[in-house]
């Protein structure tokens, strides 16, 4: 009787798993294909399991085979199936990641009001990829009011009265950098070819390190950032969708994933630790760090509630890292990419050098108030940040069944809303969109698109980036000095490839031709 009603209750959980699976894989996306084209929306059909997933890894691995000419729009390279579908199907259209549809807005209202209706349009990781989940955690993961209170906790730290009193500490460290470069480049005026891409995500990780978790760059928080940099590497390497129980397997990339979380697990709870003694030890001065703010958190939580305790820990090392990750890397990119423009726009090199030098003088300490000054490198700043943006792309899930514009999106659908292709529309920015032109934004961004909201490189309303204000300051105070002391070109040497990992960064170094100013 026992072993009969064994072999039942297995059979039903079989029957039952592979109806979950018959209905994720084949049922559910078919019925949501037919759905999206009744509305006129177009795409592939779909295909069993992986969708368009392995054509797009296809083309990502030729795009990304050869550099592209400089004046050449990257939008092909950087997002080649999407652009292809583009061009196949128009703009009322999508594409299979897996089982999943991602229907394409590149409409500036309709993104609008995805961003703002966080409620309705969810970040994805629920549907994402398990290393993609051990790669982004805290803030940017967190939904409803678990977002809305630690968005509020964390805010002030990023306030502009705060980030005032950061910009002595931004200058210590790029003066530091560029001294290396000076130690590099000749006294008599002669050139030097120097690779300074490399730099520029330390620079950007002793900025971070320091202002918010009190921390010194040494070697051991570098080989953080360079656990957090291999981690996304793996997981941009791995398919964009879940399949259900694949993190269980004992494959390379899940082994190596699972290594680097457990080391960054360690390393965090150290930092965390110490931290906590410092406190005991009364040694914790002045102004709170992001560290602070996360450990207050957690004194507050009865010491009894262990599980509690342990999932507010968990918290702290997923927004440590969130924040060691993306508080590094799109400044840096940001900066990378304004001196590539630089050094192929000669002109806009000499106007924010002239800019640098009217504003800031012989100035030993850089102020808040000269940084609000340089207009032109600001200006330059968007126009960077509109062709090189350092997300192309952002991605919702809808949690119900709901209508945006004149579409009715089921419940599990994904869209995507594609940024770099708004910030590359003719019909808000005009026919030149693809040329660098600083000057579009001299009177400020909505004249720069034409009264659209279609300038979304840190996102758009209450979800916008919480550290622009702080990555934009940096940039300034890095370009003015570095501007101060050098002039540049592209080498030779330079070429152009544009690529997204976490952020868009250039595949191939930046190798400059540098001279000091004499």
């Amino acid at each position: 009787m026992w072993l009969s009603i064994l072999i039942i209750s297995v059979l039903v959980f079989v029957l039952h798993e592979l109806w979950v699976f018959l209905n994720w894989v084949w049922i559910q996306p078919r019925r949501m294909e037919k759905l999206l084209r009744k509305q006129g929306l177009k795409g592939n059909s779909y295909r069993f399991l992986f969708g368009d997933a392995r054509e797009t890894a296809v083309m990502y691995n030729e795009s990304y085979s050869k550099p592209i000419a400089i004046n050449e729009d990257l939008g092909p390279r950087v997002m080649p199936f999407i652009y292809k579908t583009l061009r196949t199907y128009g703009e009322r259209s999508f594409m299979w990641v897996g089982p999943r549809p991602y229907v394409f807005i590149t409409d500036d209202e309709m993104i609008k009001t995805v961003m703002n209706n966080y409620i309705v349009f969810q970040k994805p990781f629920k549907a994402s990829n398990p290393i993609v989940k051990r790669q982004i955690g805290g803030l940017v993961r967190f939904e409803g009011e678990k977002w809305s209170n630690t968005r509020k906790k964390l805010r002030p730290h990023f306030h502009l009265e705060k980030l005032k009193n950061m910009v002595s500490t931004m200058q210590k460290y790029a003066e530091q950098f560029l001294a290396e470069f000076s130690r590099i480049v000749p006294e008599d005026g002669s050139s030097t070819v120097l690779d300074v891409y490399p730099y520029l995500p330390d620079y950007t990780a002793t900025v971070v390190s320091n202002i918010l978790f009190g921390i010194s760059f040494d070697k051991s928080v570098k080989r953080t950032f360079g656990l957090i940099r291999e981690l996304t590497f793996i997981a941009n390497q791995a398919q964009p969708f879940n399949i259900r129980g694949e993190q269980y397997l004992p494959t390379r990339r899940y082994r190596r994933a699972n290594a680097i979380e457990n080391e960054l697990t360690a390393i965090f709870t150290n930092m965390m630790n110490e931290r906590l003694k410092k406190w005991e030890r009364g040694e914790v001065r002045g102004e709170p760090n992001l560290y602070d703010i996360f450990l207050d958190e957690l004194n507050q939580i009865d010491i009894k509630d262990k599980n509690a305790r342990a999932m507010a820990i968990f918290d702290i090392i997923q927004q440590s890292k969130l924040f060691f990750l993306a508080g590094h890397e799109t400044t840096s990119n940001l900066i990378a990419w304004t001196i590539v423009m630089l050094s192929i726009h000669h002109k806009w090199q000499s106007l924010a050098r002239e800019e640098a030098f009217q504003v800031i003088g012989d100035e030993k300490k850089l102020t808040d108030d000269d940084l609000d000054r340089l207009k032109i490198l600001h200006m330059i700043l968007h126009e960077v940040l509109r062709l090189y943006p350092p997300v192309v792309e952002l991605t919702r899930i809808v949690e119900e069944d709901t209508t945006l514009g004149d579409l009715n999106l089921p419940k599990g659908t994904m869209v995507q809303l594609l940024g770099i292709y708004l910030h590359r529309d003719p019909k808000i920015w005009g026919d030149d969109v693809l040329e660098f032109k600083p000057d579009r934004f001299a009177e400020g961004v909505l004249k720069a698109a034409n009264g659209h909201a279609a300038f979304i490189p840190f996102g758009w309303g209450v979800r916008k980036c919480i550290g622009a204000n702080m990555a934009l300051r940096e940039a300034k105070v890095f370009l003015s000095l570095f501007l101060r002391r050098f002039t540049f070109d592209l080498s030779p040497t330079y070429m152009h490839g544009p690529l997204v990992s976490l952020n868009m960064q250039p595949q191939y170094g930046i190798p400059l031709i540098l001279r000091k100013l004499l």
